[in-house]
């Protein structure tokens, strides 16, 4: 009976929590943003602590609270976009799975999640969220022409950068699939950081990642990346065709895998022979803003699979043996 009461009270607060977060979301600008991608974190947290009947109970009251106090649209996209994930979350931290297990499985049902959740958008709702999102950066492109009139730039200068956004956006809605499929994987990982962190501090303990200058991606993603650059280079020739557009999105995906391999492997080397770190801090601030560099940090990621530069598999080491 105590333990009972003891769960419920719990489940009240992590609602409470979820309901708060909620509220940020919808009405502070920039950080409600943020706050959003950890509404399932109160889910996950009692569902760790306390089982997945009652993460279920406390993402039920949350909801209703939020269609009461928002608006039920809100509380519904909620629910399809976040509802799932903190629910799984909170299962696989329950049971103990490893990391990369537990990311596996939640990053399934986040995707699964925000596949849901634009579906209900398109077919239920009527309203389709990437046009919206990108009728509105359009407007913007177009407003930001008197702006640029306003800072004196000639009107090459304004055609030039007019030019280069437009095809910013055409390559942002060329990758958006992509960047969805993407998105599941940070989400989960978020907030499992975020929940462990709680936890730990309760007292729960769990299994830690490997160092990240051991973090290894699985080989097999050398044949997609191989064979999307194969079909980007086919299909070039034709880019509004469907397998223009797979193959990018499939180039983005495991081009984002191989970066991970490559900043792994510039951490190792920093490392093993003792250079600064801040070296390393800069190589990542270089993705972000040197494309030439992101794309030689692929390869290196690629690279490092084939050749295992750091000896991941141990084979060098049984060769000298």
């Amino acid at each position: 009976m105590i333990r009972k009461t003891s769960a419920m009270v719990e489940a009240g607060i992590l609602a409470a929590i979820a309901i708060v977060f909620a509220i940020i979301s919808m009405y502070v600008p920039v950080i409600g943003s943020f706050i959003n991608f950890l509404w399932p974190l109160p889910i996950a947290i009692c569902g760790m602590r306390n089982g997945l009947r009652w993460s279920v109970m406390t993402l039920i009251v949350a909801d209703i609270a939020v269609a009461v106090l928002i608006s039920p649209l809100h509380a519904f996209s909620l629910l399809a976009a976040f509802g799932l994930v903190g629910l799984t979350l909170g299962e696989c931290m329950r049971r103990g799975y490893t990391p990369f297990k537990l990311m596996l499985i939640s990053s399934t049902a986040c995707l699964i999640s925000i596949g849901a959740s634009l579906l209900i958008a398109l077919y239920i709702m009527g309203i389709h969220p990437v046009d919206m999102m990108f009728t509105s950066l359009e407007e913007a492109a177009r407003e930001s022409v008197g702006y640029y009139q306003s800072m004196g730039m000639s009107q090459a200068e304004i055609d030039a950068a007019v030019k280069s956004n437009t095809e910013m956006l055409r390559m942002m809605r060329l990758i958006m699939p992509g960047a969805f499929f993407l998105c599941a994987p940070i989400i989960a990982f978020v907030n499992y950081l975020a929940a462990r962190k709680i936890l730990s501090k309760l007292g729960a303990a769990f299994a830690e990642f490997p160092p990240f200058t051991q973090w290894n991606v699985p080989g097999w993603l050398l044949w997609p990346y191989g064979i999307s650059l194969l079909m980007v280079s086919y299909y070039v020739q034709y880019p509004e065709s469907l397998m223009y557009h797979i193959a990018v999105n499939l180039q983005v995906i495991t081009s984002v895998f191989f970066v991970l391999q490559g900043i792994a492997l510039i951490y190792w080397w920093l490392e093993k022979n003792n250079k600064p770190k801040w070296w390393g801090t800069v190589s990542v601030a270089l993705l972000f803003f040197v494309q030439i560099f992101s794309q030689i940090i692929v390869f290196v990621g690629a690279f490092d699979l084939v050749f295992d530069f750091r000896n991941l598999s141990g084979k060098r080491s049984s060769k000298r043996a």
